[in-house]
């Protein structure tokens, strides 16, 4: 045979490969058909002889051997003994009866254990290696020797080392714990076998926290085929199990039957001693406890148990079987369920305190009372910062919670109260465009319609107060209004020159309809021009008022000529009325229209003073005034 490492083709004549079956499967286990061909010359190699090994020692012989090394517990009706199995060398424990029940009723109700034990082999069930007769034909249960301690131990010592050995999470260790059980007892229901004794107190936790159920002895069959081997639900007419825990149709047999839900229930009750710390049903008397368990109430939980695991274990209470969790695995996967949330919950938990604190915020701002005047810095800036910052937290938190588990209906729930609280803030303060955004995250929530309403009143009431602002402050058409006033005061003053220089050199006598004629046509010309030019001196509410303040203190000027003349007021020294009041309205015009007329009051006021001084030169001081006054003010509206 060739040395060193052999190519496919040695290697199968190594092999005899007419001993493998055709068509066998690649991922077959091969049978022991594969031995290697040993090729002399010629020659094959005889069988080896039959080989046996030494006798045994008597210790090794049998394991079924016992040998008893002292009690370990007692029950209602049965005792456990600590005994070393020969051969294996381990210790066992051994459930028998004690003297005092050596019945055949109690014999049966052992022997029904142990074939139930048969029947659900888990590793979170205690193993029965075995069943043995003692000499007194009492039935003897081998089992595997539990080390440990009681749930409920650990459960009410928070200093207990397998507490301890939790860390900071002990109701995800706890709640584990509970998943095991319902491994088992999801198990059991597989086989048809109903524990109906489920509590802490039957749930072992070894040192290296094994997790173990125990206490099969009032368990029954739903399998039919095991009908008069074991006992059947059907056949149970008392009450079995322990009064604190009992499910309501565990009390009153006869209006349902036992089931896989009477188990959750069960199950239900351990979950409520875990949460609350102590069992469901309690009372003075056996009867009270009894009676408790008949009526069923639902379970008082603490508010501050996180919503999810508060719904799971009311649900598994519930009176009526129909409306528990269907099976236990269904209880299981609710409870891992809540295992892998409980960190979105925590965090929804946390943004709801958040979320109190915000209203509370807001609430302090919408209560503030709001003060007329310029907006100063003030302790109300501080207090909107912190709502930002207070509703950035809650939120956060929310959307993380949300990111975590999706189904988290209580941050999603959050998240759209933390929205319509923000919203409302913004409408408080008038910010309208901010608080539509958040209601358009909300979506439809019947909640917003009172708010998005709101939203459009305030937009409607800024546009109303946006279209006054441009009416009253804008001044679009200022500079084509300052060149009709500017070449106003030229056909005012020009022609009031020539007629005083002609006056001066006689050429020219000043008669008493020339004033007038000279209003009248005054007025004309800015209400013409008015009009030509409307579309750009009074294209809003305020350039519109000013062009007919010109225009009215020109006609209220040709009236109050008229009234001069019929007063009498013949000559020049009259004019001295119109120019004062002319510088009349333009301080009135300043306070009511533009505040830019106060330039041509002065003016006009002093050529009043002059021609009343001086009225030899009245046509001078008239063009003057006019020069000094009404172009003054065209010139500024022409400027701005």
């Amino acid at each position: 045979m060739a040395t060193g490492r052999m190519t496919l083709e040695q290697l199968m004549e190594l092999l005899d490969m007419d001993a493998v079956p055709d068509g066998l499967a690649l991922d077959a286990t091969l049978e022991p058909t594969l031995a290697p061909k040993v090729r002399g010359e010629g020659h094959s190699v005889p069988p080896p002889p039959r080989r046996s090994l030494a006798p045994p020692a008597e210790e090794d012989r049998s394991s079924s051997r016992l040998r008893i090394k002292g009690p370990l517990a007692e029950g209602g009706m049965g005792t456990i003994q600590l005994a070393e199995q020969g051969g294996l060398r381990r210790d066992v424990a051994l459930k028998t009866l004690r003297d005092e029940f050596l019945e055949e009723s109690f014999g049966q109700r052992l022997l029904r254990e142990a074939r139930m034990l048969g029947l659900v082999e888990h590793p979170n069930v205690v193993p029965l290696y075995g069943l043995e007769t003692d000499e007194r034909n009492a039935p003897v249960l081998v089992m595997k020797r539990i080390e440990g301690v009681p749930w409920r131990r650990v459960m009410h010592d928070p200093d207990h080392p397998l507490a301890r050995s939790s860390g900071d999470d002990r109701l995800g260790w706890h709640l584990r714990v509970l998943m095991r059980v319902c491994d088992a007892v999801h198990y059991g229901h597989a086989r048809g076998v109903l524990h109906l004794d489920l509590k802490p107190d039957n749930v072992m936790i070894g040192p290296f926290r094994e997790v173990v159920l125990v206490d099969w002895g009032v368990a029954v069959c739903t399998n039919e085929k095991y009908r008069g081997w074991l006992p059947m639900a059907d056949e149970v007419s008392e009450v079995l199990g322990t009064p604190a825990y009992l499910a309501p149709e565990m009390v009153d047999v006869a209006r349902r039957a036992l089931g896989p839900r009477t188990d959750v229930y069960l199950l239900g009750a351990t979950l409520y001693e875990l949460l609350v710390g102590r069992p469901p049903h309690t009372g003075e008397s056996l009867q009270a406890m009894l009676y408790a368990a008949y009526d069923a109430q639902p379970p008082e939980l603490p508010d501050d148990l996180p919503s999810e695991l508060a719904a799971i274990c009311k649900k598994a209470m519930q009176p009526d079987p129909e409306n528990r969790h269907e099976t236990v695995e269904a209880l299981r996967d609710a409870i891992a369920g809540f295992l892998e949330h409980r960190n979105s919950a925590r965090l929804a938990r946390q943004a709801h305190d958040e979320l109190k604190d915000l209203r509370a915020l807001v609430d302090a701002v919408e209560d503030e009372p709001t003060k007329p005047g310029p907006r100063i810095p003030s302790r109300s800036d501080d207090r909107n910062a912190t709502v930002q910052r207070t509703f950035g937290r809650c939120r956060f938190g929310f959307l993380e919670a949300i990111h975590q588990w999706p189904g988290n209906e209580s941050a999603v729930e959050g998240q759209q109260s933390a929205l319509l609280v923000m919203a409302h803030y913004h409408l408080v303060r008038g910010e309208a465009a901010s608080a539509e955004t958040l209601l358009e995250e909300v979506g439809d929530d019947e909640r917003t319609e009172p708010l998005r309403q709101e939203a459009q009143r305030q937009r409607e009431e800024a546009a109303r107060l946006e279209r006054l602002g441009h009416e009253e402050s804008d001044d679009p058409g200022g500079q084509t209004r300052g060149r009709l006033l500017f070449v106003g005061t030229l056909v005012v003053a020009l022609p009031i020159l020539v007629a005083y220089g002609l006056r001066r050199a006689g050429m020219l006598e000043y008669q008493w309809w020339h004033t007038l004629i000279y209003d009248v046509l005054l007025a004309g010309f800015f209400a013409v021009g008015g009009w030509i030019t409307r579309r750009r001196t009074a294209s809003n509410r305020r350039g519109r008022r000013m062009l007919l303040t010109l225009v009215y203190l020109t006609l209220l000027g040709v009236l109050l000529r008229m009234i001069s003349l019929a007063m009498g007021l013949w000559d020049l020294r009259s004019t001295a009325i119109e120019l004062f009041f002319f510088a009349s309205g333009c301080v009135l015009a300043g306070l009511l229209a533009d505040r830019r007329f106060y330039v041509a009051a002065p003016g006009l006021f002093a050529g009043a003073l002059l021609v009343l001084a001086f009225p030899d030169h009245a046509q001078l001081w008239i063009a003057l005034a006019t020069v000094a006054g009404p172009a003054m003010l065209a010139v500024s509206w022409m400027r701005d």
